[in-house]
């Protein structure tokens, strides 16, 4: 047996193996060299950031100081980290035969955007500690990652299920999930846990798991069997329904923390400029047909790319330079790469994110499609994980704009 028989058949012992290596290799290193491993490296670029978030202001310990945002060596290892996480999601969606589409990636939605919806509320000061670290990057994507993975197998099992008995017990299965999530909150409510500023009451939790179950029941009365999409969705909806009625609750005016006003005129203005964008790109490709390449940009996946980068790009540009002089308050960027472009000249940063997208989908469905046919949930995972890089920013820098935080 060479060595590339002996890799493909143990592929799974090597990655844990090469896993728990490190880990351990971290954790001996913070014990018998702490000062290293933990003050200046684990500390200034990891976990200081996360802690300075929190806070708000640039934190210390044992006088290495940190400060909130990402640093060119934490968004390389979060990077790298990504890679990995994609490849080995990939690798579990093959095994279970899920099909990687655009189906698949709507269904995926109401985890995309519970991320930064929350992150806007950890901004407003809304949980309390330690509950707040859990919704700071990059633990909140830790947080979705497994949530979202979950009801993934659970969707799996179930539809498999439903496809090969006759009864239709299966069914019920989630409804005791979303029975045992509402005792465990109620529980928290009755015996007064403080998770956050306000507390989520009862009565309106039990209305948002309905409502977040409606497309299971809808599916089952429809066809009598249930898509592992479907309680994919319905899984996130449990979680994403919540974060919305509470940022509805500040912008309708009970605001519990600082804010600079609640700025409609900005959410308009981004979805008119960001949606003229999105549309453009498909008239332009229904219009030059003659050019067969341009149709993959007809694609909803490749839009959802554009569109969800151009909210990054232009919510970044708009509320950091206020170029329409809306007296907006100053906003940073955290971002070294996008902050360098930014300052060469303003404008350059939503602009190249642009160019870059419509070339990201020109690589992967015109010049290497042949090559990537039979790898295509594989670039479709991608291209998710490419969405999510740039909707989710995009959708917290314009909430926090939104909500004035």
């Amino acid at each position: 047996m060479d060595i590339k028989d002996f890799v493909q058949k143990n592929i799974t012992l090597l990655s844990v193996g090469f896993i728990s290596s490190i880990l351990l290799l971290v954790i001996g290193g913070c014990l018998l060299a702490p000062t290293l491993f933990y003050d200046l490296w684990i500390w200034k670029y990891y976990w200081g950031p996360i802690v300075s978030d929190a806070a708000g202001y640039s934190v210390s310990h044992n006088g290495v100081v940190a400060q909130e945002g990402y640093t060119l060596v934490s968004e390389i290892t979060y990077g790298i980290l990504l890679v990995v996480a994609l490849f080995a999601i990939y690798k579990l969606l093959k095994k279970l035969k899920i099909v990687v589409d655009w189906r698949f990636c709507l269904a995926l939605m109401p985890y995309i955007l519970f991320g930064p919806v929350t992150r806007v509320l950890e901004d407003a000061d809304y949980f309390s500690e330690p509950t707040i670290y859990w919704f700071i990057s990059p633990l909140i994507y830790v947080q979705i990652a497994a949530y979202a993975l979950f009801f993934v197998i659970m969707g799996y099992y179930l539809e498999k299920c439903s496809r090969t008995t006759k009864k239709k017990y299966f069914f019920f299965y989630p409804m005791i999930l979303v029975f045992v999530l509402d005792f465990f909150v109620t529980l928290l409510w009755v015996f007064g846990s403080k998770y956050g500023i306000h507390w989520f009451e009862p009565v309106i939790l039990y209305l948002v798991s309905t409502t977040a179950v409606i497309p299971l029941f809808y599916a089952h009365w429809k066809k009598r069997t249930i898509s592992g999409n479907t309680i994919l969705f319905s899984g996130g909806l449990l979680f994403l329904l919540p974060s919305l009625y509470l940022t509805a609750r500040w912008i309708a005016g009970e605001q519990w923390s600082v804010s600079q006003g609640v700025r409609f005129d900005v959410f308009i203005l981004i979805f008119v400029v960001v949606t003229g964008i999105t549309a453009a790109v498909y008239f332009i490709s229904r219009f030059y047909t003659r050019y067969e390449s341009l149709k993959v940009y007809q694609n909803p996946l490749n839009l959802s790319m554009i569109a969800g980068h151009m909210i990054d790009g232009v919510t970044s540009y708009v509320s950091i330079y206020d170029p329409l002089r809306m007296g907006l308050p100053l906003y940073l960027e955290k971002h070294p790469a996008s902050n360098a472009l930014m300052e060469i000249w303003p404008p350059l940063f939503p602009l190249v994110k642009f160019f870059l997208i419509i070339g990201v989908i020109y690589i992967f469905d015109v010049f290497y499609r042949k090559e990537l046919t039979n790898y295509k949930a594989f670039a479709n995972l991608l291209k998710i994980g490419i969405l999510i890089l740039g909707l989710s920013p995009g959708i917290r820098d314009l909430l926090r704009v939104t909500m004035g935080v």
